[in-house]
């Protein structure tokens, strides 16, 4: 069976709810429990939480150490999710571990979702190459995560916002009690406290922990609008993150203190932050035309977003290609939209189960009256040009994770 088809089978293991982590145990349990023979610094948060990966990848390399990273969702190829040593797993390793996973559920009639398989590839492929270190970013809330399987021995939670409430709950108390689910046996974790509620769920789960935001709370963060870089300054040291926007130097503040815990060095953080790459993340994916990509999916990321842009565009400079997902708050997502741009580029995301089709989009956006420039148009090449064709100064491509990938093989198919 070739990669391509394997992937097909992959992605078509939906979600279901679920209350419990038997089945991957399970599952874990007859490989051997791979996942135990891992050092894994385990990253919880709404936001935040592929950039503190990367961070710390970056530092754990620099420092002498090999490392293996887990992130989602991929941009696109699913190998993204896996990476070793900054290499990405092989095709014929996905393709080997499958066909071990997929010989034990249907030996014992057990379904494993999408995320759970990836998972599980995860910690076999690492249990195999051995890193000195694992750095594993949660797919979704934290308690009831597949990754949460995994033997940490530090936790990290980089702040709560409300996102997928369907499933993490309506209030901050309930998503802050999802997130610290990640804290194991009084561990050590250190946590971004941006609301009370996470300060509590963590004080709840152990006596070890160390908020940033307390600690560091003279720390100086600063934008570079010239190389678009974040500055941060402490303990008489100033660190140069190569991502965009003041909340990252608080993201970096979470990988700095995991680094003094390891006894590493002042000197190779900074040299190791010169080496970070983050995709979709305030990306300047095109210079010729200017086109920021920014997988902002929630109201605080789009905030953040707001606010990079207008530090650095007048609203009447910018256009927007944009889609989001129906599990969304548009209700506030749109307007936080408005604030940056008055020409809005709505597209389809219909080929994702829980997408919204350009019709869709205007369909709500019309109930609410929203006030920009709206165009809708399910075919990207066809919205692409029509957005260029402002020539605004920036061109931003928001809303989602699947958007920037389409928009990337959009692009990449083109140029």
């Amino acid at each position: 069976m070739s990669i391509d088809s394997i992937l097909n089978k992959i992605f078509g293991l939906k979600a279901v709810p679920k209350k419990n982590l038997d089945n991957i145990n399970f599952v874990l349990e007859k490989l051997g429990n791979p996942e135990k023979n891992l050092k894994i610094i385990h990253i919880a948060g709404t936001n935040g939480k592929g950039s503190v990966a990367s961070m710390l990848e970056s530092v754990l390399i620099k420092a002498g150490f090999s490392v293996g990273k887990f992130t989602s969702p991929h941009i696109t190829r699913f190998n993204e999710r896996i990476i070793y040593n900054r290499e990405e797993i092989p095709d014929h390793e996905i393709a080997g571990l499958f066909y071990i996973i997929e010989e034990i559920t249907e030996k014992y009639n057990i379904y494993l979702n999408f995320f759970e398989v990836t998972t599980i590839m995860m910690f076999c492929y690492f249990n195999k190459v051995k890193p000195d270190y694992v750095v594993i970013e949660c797919g979704l809330g934290g308690r009831l995560d597949a990754t949460n399987t995994g033997n940490s021995f530090l936790s990290v939670i980089t702040n709560i916002s409300f996102d997928h409430t369907a499933i993490l709950g309506n209030t901050l108390e309930e998503i802050a009690f999802e997130k610290a689910g990640i804290i194991h046996d009084g561990q050590l974790c250190i946590f971004a406290g941006n609301h009370h509620e996470l300060t509590e769920a963590v004080k709840k789960k152990t006596d070890n922990f160390i908020d940033v935001m307390t600690k560091y709370k003279d720390v100086g963060i600063s934008l570079d609008n010239t190389d678009l870089q974040t500055r941060v300054s402490v303990n008489n040291s100033i660190f140069k993150i190569p991502l965009y926007g003041t909340f990252q130097g608080w993201n970096f503040l979470l990988v700095y203190e995991a680094a003094k815990i390891l006894n590493i060095e002042d000197s190779v953080i900074a040299d190791a932050l010169s080496d970070v790459r983050w995709p979709g993340r305030f990306e300047i994916f095109s210079k010729e035309p200017l086109i920021i990509l920014d997988a902002a999916h929630n109201t605080d990321s789009v905030k953040v977003l707001r606010d990079n842009i207008l530090s650095l565009y007048a609203k009447e400079e910018t256009a927007v290609i944009i889609s989001v997902l129906k599990d969304k708050n548009i209700n506030e997502i749109f307007p936080l939209v408005e604030d940056f741009s008055a020409d809005i580029f709505c597209t389809s995301l219909k080929e994702n189960h829980r997408g919204l089709s350009s019709e869709e989009l205007q369909n709500i956006i019309k109930e609410n009256h929203f006030k920009a420039s709206y165009y809708f148009e399910d075919d990207l090449d066809k919205l692409t040009k029509a957005a260029l064709s402002l020539n605004k100064k920036v061109l931003i491509v928001c809303g989602s994770f699947y958007l920037i990938s389409k928009f990337k093989n959009f692009w990449n198919t083109k140029t």
